[in-house]
């Protein structure tokens, strides 16, 4: 089946535009006719250029929110999933999402799933976002699982903004803090060591060791940014293999503090995308297949796939994070107290929310200690090059 753009009047004048599928033109035609619609022009797209048409731009976050929220509404309130992608895409003029959503449009009247027509597109629609479209579609919940979906687009778009407030400061400062650091130690320093040749005494060692870094600085400045870039760009190829990812990510959930901190910002990240699948009708089973997807660290993640086995095979969810050793405690205990009442799509949304709260309060304490540490360090380095260049001189004056 192939793709026609089309160009057609309906009964009032309007003139339209879209895309339909069809096997030829003249079946396309029909289809349009079939629809009240008069078309004045009809072209065909190859499947090559249409993917290709797709796939060109990236997509805005907010683009992305905006279109599952309206896909949710216009689902909800009855309209043909191939009615609703057409109605969405059309508002979008400028977006790479209009022929996106066109061409999921396509994909569905040919016969496919919508989460499979979503999965074509991985750069716009994440393998959570496709899992949760699966899941709603299988339960028969689509239009409340999108709304989650905008819903968790929102809060993601949120927290990333939040996160990226609190850690520009300290960022900002640091990068100063080294800039000021090498710039002492590239310019003012060398100017400096040329006082010192015409003193006949032995210098100072701290002054040694501060004319040996501005030294080594001049000299090999460029290949030690070469290295430090060498070691990143090679860390993030070798993470790409999921052996030494998996071992990387166990080493972080075991380091003091961090590893508690990545464990609470993770099962926050879970414990909501479950609760929101839960309330919509979502089997729990189904959830935690989906929901797992937002798991960002790497055993984690594989725990709850080994907990979801044991979920199919008939033990509570509760009991099956609790095995994997990897979730705080907290979410376990809530869990179970929901599973022992009934509500436990509630639980997980309790647990998210502390767990939301307790991050925030971490971050806050933490942020408020490192700038000031930032400020003190650069501060006690600048005056410890200032030291080293005075210290002759003083010495001088005191012979």
């Amino acid at each position: 089946m192939d793709t026609f753009d089309y160009s057609a009047f309906d009964r009032s004048g309007n003139r339209l535009t879209g895309s339909v599928a069809a096997t030829t033109a003249r079946e396309a035609r029909d289809i349009l006719r079939s629809r009240d619609l008069t078309p004045v022009d009809l072209k065909q797209v190859k499947q090559k250029q249409a993917k290709k048409k797709s796939l060109r731009g990236k997509v805005k976050h907010k683009d992305l929110t905006q279109a599952t929220r309206q896909l949710a509404i216009l689902i909800d309130a009855a309209t043909p999933v191939e009615e609703s992608l057409k109605v969405v895409a059309l508002q979008f003029e400028k977006s790479a999402m209009r022929s996106i959503l066109m061409d999921v449009r396509s994909r569905v009247m040919e016969g496919s799933r919508l989460a499979d027509a979503l999965a074509a597109h991985p750069r716009t629609f994440s393998k959570l976002y496709v899992a949760m479209v699966n899941s709603g579609e299988t339960s028969g919940q689509l239009a409340p699982v999108l709304d989650r979906v905008a819903i968790d687009l929102e809060a993601s778009l949120e927290v990333k903004n939040k996160i990226f407030g609190a850690i520009a400061y300290p960022v900002i400062l640091s990068i100063v803090a080294i800039v000021v650091v090498v710039l002492l130690m590239v310019f003012l320093v060398p100017q400096i060591v040329e006082q010192f040749a015409s003193l006949d005494q032995e210098l100072p060692w701290l002054t040694k060791m501060v004319i040996g870094a501005s030294d080594f600085i001049q000299s090999y400045g460029w290949l030690l940014a070469v290295v430090i870039f060498g070691l990143v760009y090679g860390s993030r190829q070798a993470l790409k293999n999921e052996a030494l990812q998996l071992r990387w990510s166990s080493f972080l959930l075991g380091v003091p503090m961090v590893g508690k901190l990545i464990s609470s910002v993770n099962a926050a990240r879970f414990a909501r995308t479950m609760s929101g699948l839960l309330d919509s009708g979502t089997p729990a089973l189904a959830s935690m297949e989906a929901s797992l997807h937002t798991l960002r660290n790497s055993t984690m993640r594989k725990a709850v796939t080994e907990a979801a086995v044991k979920v199919r095979e008939g033990s509570p969810i509760s009991s099956s994070l609790k095995q994997s050793g990897t979730f705080p405690p907290l979410v376990i205990q809530m869990v179970a107290g929901g599973e022992a009442s009934g509500d436990i799509g509630k639980m997980f949304s309790k647990s998210a929310d502390y767990l939301e709260s307790d991050f925030d309060r971490f971050t806050t304490v933490f942020l408020n200690l490192l700038n000031p540490m930032i400020i003190i360090l650069l501060s006690f380095v600048v005056l410890l090059i200032i030291l080293a260049m005075y210290m002759p001189m003083l010495q001088m004056v005191a012979v």
